[in-house]
């Protein structure tokens, strides 16, 4: 099963890295979908535009990046060969294209930049599944892709999330590989470049460097982007993770209660909600109302997860179940079971 991870490289652009600057209003429909889990919806919008004669690098990555989004929010693997499918179209045309001596340089770095956007979304998943040589081999593609667009056109944005965040979590999470240079600093530059000149993927690209921003100690600044992607994505689940997260992080723990209340409330509306990611916020907020010392409010959210008739997920979810025993050992294990 795919894990729910919100701070790691490829989860975050899962949808940005190919957000190339286009005047089409079905890309950020797409995206925009996209965020606030709607995907039938997306699906719908991309697979149209193909059956309709669509055969572009564009259409095609966006539906991957679509299927991506979908299983990793239900943590499965089920969209998997039609995901692999779409990213094989864009390889094999792209670098079929670059073959070509008569590209222009627009033509040529937009295809530079959907070949590397592609091997990115395969490291991304190959990662998850745990085929970390491959998953390493394909991120270095990435970069190399990437790094020729913006050598070909520096003007390409988006470009900059991808291989500014490829660099941060290199840094800190393939520390298994000898020689890696600290590219941390270098990868935060990188991404507030297409924060900077206003690219589609400026809101994702705030969330991306919101969990780095917290990883590299800098928690203040990572509240400031909360309050943005919040502003223009307040339905969006996946927004207000992050936005939880930070609070979470810096021990505001009024805030951090606030913020995973109104997760909460999302996750019940929304009506392709994940189960397990009710049960998460649950625990979560259990810890941080006993780290407010506010054990009366715990131990009732305690019983709420209780009380959900997911008793086999609660008991499989094992930060939920640290929580509970992180709970239990501030409130007293005898009032929480009662």
């Amino acid at each position: 099963m795919i894990k729910r991870f919100s701070t790691t490289f490829f989860l975050i652009i899962s949808i940005s890295q190919a957000i190339f600057a286009q005047s089409q209003n079905w890309v950020k429909e797409s995206i925009d979908l996209t965020i606030n889990t709607k995907f039938s919806q997306a699906e719908t919008l991309l697979t149209n535009r193909i059956q309709n004669g669509d055969s572009s690098l564009a259409v095609h990555f966006y539906y991957a990046s679509v299927l991506n989004s979908k299983m990793t929010h239900f943590e499965n693997t089920e969209e998997n060969q039609s995901f692999y499918d779409a990213l094989q179209f864009v390889i094999n045309k792209g670098e079929a294209k670059l073959e070509r001596k008569d590209l222009q340089e627009k033509q040529k770095a937009k295809t530079e930049f959907y070949v590397g956007s592609a091997y990115g979304y395969l490291a991304f998943y190959q990662g998850q599944i745990g085929e970390w040589l491959s998953a390493v081999k394909n991120g270095s593609r990435s970069a190399d892709y990437l790094e020729q667009a913006i050598e070909t056109d520096s003007t390409i944005w988006d470009a900059y999330l991808g291989l500014g965040a490829y660099k941060y979590w290199l840094s800190t999470k393939i520390d298994w590989i000898p020689f890696i240079p600290d590219q941390r600093e270098e990868g935060i530059a990188l991404i507030r470049k297409t924060i900077e000149h206003d690219s589609y993927s400026k809101y994702l690209a705030m969330h991306q460097l919101i969990y780095i921003l917290l990883d590299f100690g800098e928690f203040d600044q990572a509240e400031e982007l909360t309050i943005n992607i919040i502003e223009e994505y307040p339905q969006s689940v996946f927004m207000r993770w992050a936005h939880s997260h930070v609070f979470m992080k810096k021990k505001d723990f009024p805030k951090a209660i606030a913020s995973y209340k109104a997760l909460l409330e999302l996750i019940d509306f929304d009506p392709q909600a994940n189960p397990n990611h009710k049960i998460t916020c649950l625990g979560r907020l259990a810890d941080m109302y006993s780290r407010a010392d506010s054990c009366d409010q715990a131990i009732k959210v305690v019983q709420d997860l209780n009380s959900t008739n997911n008793n086999k997920l609660v008991d499989q979810n094992e930060e939920v179940q640290r929580l509970l025993r992180e709970v239990s050992e501030r409130c007293g294990e005898k009032d929480l079971n009662n």
